[in-house]
């Protein structure tokens, strides 16, 4: 079972210049997500773990792109696999059984599974 995390930090007297810093890093990393999402989110990307996307990457040089430092967007395509990994087990749950009509003698019981 997966567990998401969000991690919000916040900081005193951040002055603009490193405010448009982090959010410039954050389009960026955005961007990474995304990639990671679109090239790796349906089958194609089933059977990869990050290392092996991330290797990947290095052996291209698709990281040059991006412009951020390495841990960055490592630990984003760590974050965006884990991500897809827990959509993917999320569809994976089983599918109630449809609802019927109630039957004519008990009109306020309903004869859905429980779940």
């Amino acid at each position: 079972m997966y567990m998401k995390v969000t991690r919000v930090a916040y900081s005193r007297r951040l002055n603009p210049g490193k405010y448009a810093a982090l959010v410039e890093q954050a389009r960026r990393l955005g961007r990474v997500r995304s990639q990671v999402w679109q090239r790796y989110g349906s089958v194609a990307g089933a059977a990869l773990s990050d290392r092996q996307v991330r290797d990947r990457w290095l052996t291209v040089g698709t990281h040059h792109q991006f412009g951020v430092l390495a841990n960055a967007w490592k630990e984003t395509v760590r974050d965006a696999m884990a991500d897809i990994a827990a959509h993917r087990e999320a569809a994976m749950i089983g599918v109630n059984r449809p609802c019927t009509a109630a039957p004519p003698n008990k009109p306020s019981v309903s004869a859905c599974s429980p779940r």
